[in-house]
């Protein structure tokens, strides 16, 4: 019983995963030029480090 509880919470963040890999490619893919590209790619990592700052003080 436990391990089908955690093979479905792995399965869940393994899709979690999946789906936010897709979502930051197609915004990446939006990009109008290579500034703007930059631009993104420098907003996502600020995001992801403001993310990880928040979950290490948690």
């Amino acid at each position: 019983m436990l391990s089908n509880i955690g093979a479905f919470f792995k399965r869940l963040g393994t899709a979690y995963e999946r789906s936010e890999a897709a979502r930051k490619e197609a915004y990446l893919a939006e990009a109008v030029d290579l500034y703007d590209l930059e631009y993104r790619m420098q907003r996502l990592d600020r995001e992801s480090a403001q993310t990880a700052a928040w979950i290490k003080g948690f």
